[in-house]
């Protein structure tokens, strides 16, 4: 294998494989609200770094046809209605701080849930994500929507397991909670999207949305890629999915949405039907999201956190 060829942008590493994938506990926040946040000072959030690694092997495919990359239209200097739903994250990984992107998702009463990336969550089995923090419609330093703390994160088994095939599950979620306000809920302040699970996405639409801060990228304000769904990963349904996209480390996390209408943006009601997770380096323009399948690992994540 070369070496250069073979590089990925987003996803994580680790070729170890565990045969079998077995669930770790959710993680706890060990940390007040309040710790968490002050954990996060602008100096730290600036110095955070993108969350990406690495992956071997690779297919191709796909043409950068019809796709774009755009910034989220502002209004005022913040994001408004569905792109508030839309946020940055911090944290601390393998004594390390990094950045990645989330979204707020529908969840149970009393529940905020971030939905993200499985490698901005865990690198496996006793390697969790600690500090985490989610900033809805950050934007070049401000923090309109506040700041939300994780109290209980976690992945999926075969994400955990860093198998060969942890690339079909790399989703993660956490809880979160107002770190100024206990009782404050993303329903009363910027509100959530739905999910969906086993969305085929052949000849339909997406629209991507993230922070990417690598390469030309500061990580300061949301991207967006709105592409038709090109193949996938390989040759089976459960394969990863690719779209049009050149968003870049620190998007790892941020929702695909399915853009049913075809306006190429990610209206109210569209749900999130994937994650930013990977890309290769010899495809500058293409990104790669995992297929959450109806009763699969991610569907289970998502019950079992919301």
């Amino acid at each position: 294998m070369s070496t250069v060829s073979r590089v990925l942008l987003l996803a994580v590493l680790a070729l170890g494989a565990l045969a079998t994938p077995a669930a770790a506990a959710p993680k706890k926040n060990p940390k007040s609200p309040q710790e968490t946040s002050a954990y996060w000072s602008s100096e730290r959030m600036k110095a955070a770094k993108p969350r990406d690694r690495a992956r071997p092997g690779g297919g191709g495919g796909g043409k950068p046809t019809d796709w774009s990359r755009y910034a989220v239209p502002l209004t005022g200097g913040a994001y408004t209605a569905e792109t508030r739903k839309n946020g940055k994250v911090f944290f601390t990984l393998g004594g390390g701080n990094y950045v990645c992107s989330g979204t707020a998702v529908d969840a149970s009463a009393g529940v905020n849930l971030v939905w993200t990336a499985g490698h901005c969550v865990t690198d496996g089995p006793g390697q969790e994500a600690t500090n985490f923090l989610f900033v809805p419609g950050y934007y070049k330093g401000q923090e309109p929507n506040g700041r939300w703390a994780f109290t209980v994160l976690d992945s999926t088994p075969g994400w955990e397991a860093q198998g060969a095939s942890r690339f079909r599950n790399d989703v993660g979620a956490a809880r979160v909670v107002n770190t100024t306000s206990a009782g404050a809920s993303f329903a009363s302040t910027i509100g959530t999207r739905p999910i969906s699970f086993g969305q085929n996405p052949t000849g339909k639409r997406l629209v991507s949305y993230g922070y990417p801060a690598a390469g030309t990228f500061d990580g300061s304000q949301q991207y967006a890629c709105a592409s038709p769904f090109r193949r996938w990963d390989g040759t089976a349904l459960l394969d990863p999915m690719q779209i049009s996209c050149d968003m870049t480390g620190g998007s790892s996390g941020g929702g695909w949405i399915l853009d049913a209408n075809g306006n190429s943006v990610g209206d109210a009601g569209e749900p999130v039907v994937s994650v930013n997770s990977y890309g290769y380096s010899f495809e500058k323009t293409t990104m790669y999201g995992p297929y959450m399948a109806a009763g699969g690992e991610a569907q289970a994540l998502y019950n079992a956190l919301r």
